[in-house]
């Protein structure tokens, strides 16, 4: 590193930003991966509803997903200008931001999204199990967009060890409250889907402690002038909400994608849908590195700007593009090579493990499409150009829904085919961001 905060595009930097960001992508994971894994094994009706009720709950954190890509990308152009001090007032704004929304969201989970959802389904049961999920974990939206604030923070001022800590505490309260609170373990009451529900809840609100208590320990309170709560700071507010509207409507069309992917395979019926839960799952592993190195490449492009240093982003781009293939690599192996292994983790159903073990290679296939498509998007989003991601998201939702209603429901075929959807989708991402990137027009923005 250059100075405190500075940045320099090697593959040794890249790696220790993004190895506590892929061990933080495994805890993320783990939440909905022990839901699936302990539900599989509780009932199908559950498993199935833990599906709609993860992408219902991801629709909820558009609005916060947008601004803390917002908050990112300027936490890390401060960071690189050496302002620290203002990295304090972003953050300050952005948490007032995120209160408001959180509580904004609570209300329309809880009352209006079941309104909607009860005509939607085909399933009474799945329907209920969904409100019963839903009822309890969105509460953890609070504790949840203060965890992605500060992961925000910690990536811009490149201190990302701290979230293996983290991490170790949320698969420990996850797992543990999982196993106690669905079956009703060691003279605990039987809770099935609201146990995931409770465990998952509790899991962020011991995330939020530990964070808290990090960033007392490190002083980066008086370092950085966090938690200084001033009055309303409308520029940087403008500053925010003008970075994080387009990105806040691109989460919201790829969560919607993804809920209407769910739905239309719930239109094909319980057993369809508990395998496209899992097969979710697997796919959710296979991401999380390419995630991290995503979320590394969005603050330090940034970073790079704020240094004056623009000719250097096409060379982090491919480094963390080989870094990324590196890293997933062993993942898809085991996958392609061993699949029936890993869903024994989930299933005993050998309908539902047969019918996977196909779709599992088209997902492989995929995610080799996804490395330098999610990568190369993100470097995108990090040069302040949030509005042409949205423009690809909508492009893609819409060429990946065409695909799956043709198919799933006009053509009848078999979920290895829906899901070739994905492969589709990422390929026409790949295309669309590297010309964007190529063509050097975010250059005329300045944040």
């Amino acid at each position: 590193m250059s100075g405190l905060t500075k940045f320099l595009p090697t593959y040794k930097n890249i790696w220790l930003l993004s190895f506590p960001l892929i061990v933080a992508g495994i805890s993320e994971t783990i939440i909905g991966i022990t839901d699936t894994i302990f539900l599989s094994y509780y009932g199908t009706t559950e498993l199935a509803a833990l599906g709609l009720a993860d992408t219902i709950y991801v629709i909820s954190l558009f609005l916060i997903f947008g601004f803390i890509d917002g908050i990112q990308i300027t936490i890390g152009r401060r960071a690189g200008e050496e302002q620290h001090k203002n990295i304090g007032k972003v953050l300050n704004q952005g948490l007032y931001l995120l209160a408001v929304i959180s509580s904004l969201m609570i209300l329309l989970v809880l009352h209006v999204i079941p309104l909607i959802t009860i005509e939607l389904f085909q399933s009474n049961e799945i329907y209920e199990s969904v409100e019963l999920y839903l009822s309890i974990a969105i509460y953890g939206l609070f504790f949840h967009a203060f965890n992605l604030a500060m992961s925000a923070f910690y990536v811009g001022i490149s201190r990302t060890r701290v979230f293996i800590k983290a991490t170790i505490i949320l698969a420990v309260t996850n797992i543990s409250l999982d196993y106690l609170l669905i079956f009703g373990n060691y003279g605990f009451s039987e809770m099935g889907i609201e146990g995931a529900a409770v465990a998952s809840l509790v899991a962020e609100i011991a995330v939020s402690l530990f964070l808290i208590t990090d960033i007392i320990r490190h002083r980066y309170i008086k370092t950085y002038g966090l938690f200084i709560f001033e009055k309303v700071n409308f520029t940087i507010i403008k500053t925010l909400t003008m970075l994080s509207a387009p990105v806040s409507m691109e989460a919201l069309i790829e969560s919607l994608r993804w809920f209407t992917f769910f739905l239309i395979i719930e239109q094909l019926g319980e057993d369809a849908l508990a395998a496209t839960t899992i097969i979710f799952s697997c796919y959710a592993i296979l991401l999380i590195p390419i995630d991290a190195f995503s979320e590394t490449i969005c603050s330090m492009v940034s970073n790079l700007l704020g240094q004056k240093d623009e000719k250097k982003v096409t060379q982090l781009v491919l480094k963390t593009v080989a870094l990324g293939y590196l890293t997933v690599l062993p993942a898809l192996i085991v996958t392609i090579f061993f699949p029936e292994y890993i869903l024994a983790i989930f299933s005993e159903s050998e309908n539902i493990t047969q019918t996977i073990i196909t779709t599992l290679m088209i997902v492989s296939f995929a995610t080799m499409l996804a490395v330098p498509a999610n990568i190369i998007a993100s470097a995108v989003t990090g040069t302040g150009d949030t509005m042409i991601n949205l423009f690809i998201e909508i492009i893609v939702s819409l060429i990946i829904l065409s695909y799956t209603y043709y198919v799933a429901i006009i053509a009848n075929l078999s979920l290895n085919y829906i899901w070739f959807a994905e492969v589709i989708g990422w390929g026409v991402c790949l295309l669309l961001s590297w010309l964007w990137l190529k063509s050097n027009l975010w250059k005329r923005l300045n944040i």
